[in-house]
């Protein structure tokens, strides 16, 4: 996936943390479009980043062109602004490009934290957001010239809230220490209008209206990881994670499970049109459901043979079985990066 993929896989520095020197250049390589690659996006061109600093720029989606890059750090996340690019990934690391990735800055890197960011999501080219693993948090304002830490307690479950303000009572210094080490997974951060959705790891879903400088925890009846959450309008959440669960939210009620009797983990989310959807999973699986979701009743300990899907949902595995990243819609096609290098699928 690309968050169970690349999740878990110089000395740590000040917050407010900038570096231009550079690091072994990623090597160019012939098979690049078929190597472990782990996330797109697309504005107006295509960037998908990978393995070993693999960086592939498409201006139609068609064609791919492997850059040169500053590191050979795995890349986990990028995001497209205009002609700018961020990508993120293993070693604390955050890349920058101002010029649809023709030459390229280091901005970050910290291998001695040993926390590899996940997402990265920017507002407009100066403030943008940086999310990674044990509730790695960065924030600039001035493009990633300067990137600012933060950490956020109201991620945390209820329980070790209410256990971390009482060692708050007592002593400062060991609230901030044990803060670093119970924060979860932050593993994919999206935006929807002024609204900000995040999923992580132990059953973590949360959204913000301040561009997630503030987080509200939502009640999920699941305690596993979460790997993608998207608004499908105005109402409807929904958000996928490990083991093959979905959950989906209407009208800000509770959030209820969709039963598809596939154990595969899903990744992310891609909407194919108004009236479906798709999770893109391990082991090449494809869910599709039809809206509004069907939801049932949630038994974590029920036998996978004796499953029947709800009425709308449709799996499906690709060819060659390999896991299914992420994906976007683009140029009237749906371009995936998986294990296996890059796929078109068909999701309608």
């Amino acid at each position: 996936m690309k968050k169970t993929i690349a999740a878990c896989i110089t000395a740590a520095l000040a917050a407010n943390y900038s570096i231009t020197a550079s690091a072994e250049d990623a090597y160019i390589a012939p098979l690049v479009e078929q190597s472990v690659l782990l996330d797109i996006d697309a504005d107006k061109f295509v960037v998908i980043v990978g393995e070993r600093g693999h960086i592939l720029i498409s201006e139609d989606g068609n064609a791919f062109s492997q850059v040169e890059v500053p590191t050979q750090a795995t890349l986990t996340a990028a995001t497209v602004m205009g002609e700018h690019i961020w990508a993120v990934g293993h070693d604390a690391t955050i890349i920058h490009s101002a010029d649809k990735g023709q030459s390229w800055d280091i901005q970050n890197v910290q291998p001695d934290l040993q926390r590899p960011f996940l997402d990265v999501l920017f507002f407009d080219q100066n403030h943008g957001i940086a999310a990674g693993a044990y509730g790695l948090f960065y924030r600039t304002t001035d493009a990633g010239k300067t990137w600012s830490k933060e950490h956020h307690a109201s991620l945390l479950d209820p329980y070790d809230q209410e256990y971390l303000e009482s060692v708050r009572a007592e002593d400062e210094a060991f609230y901030q220490q044990e803060l670093e080490s119970i924060l979860p997974h932050l593993n994919r951060i999206t935006r929807d209008g002024e609204k900000l959705y995040l999923a992580g790891e132990a059953g973590l879903l949360a959204s913000s209206s301040d561009m997630g400088k503030s987080w509200e925890r939502f009640e999920v009846d699941y305690t596993g990881s979460f790997f993608d959450i998207k608004a499908l309008d105005d109402s409807t959440l929904l958000a996928v994670g490990l083991r093959g669960n979905i959950f989906v939210q209407r009208d800000q009620g509770e959030w209820e499970y969709v039963k598809t009797c596939s154990t595969s983990t899903l990744n992310s989310i891609v909407l194919s049109d108004e009236s479906s959807v798709v999770a893109l999973g391990n082991n090449g699986m494809l869910v599709s459901a039809t809206r509004p979701l069907p939801v049932s009743d949630h038994d974590p300990y029920a036998n996978p043979a004796n499953c029947e899907p709800a009425k709308g949902i449709t799996v499906t595995q690709v060819e060659d079985k390999a896991a299914l990243l992420n994906a976007v819609n683009f140029n009237g096609q749906t371009i995936a990066v998986t294990a296996n290098g890059i796929k078109t699928l068909n999701t309608k």
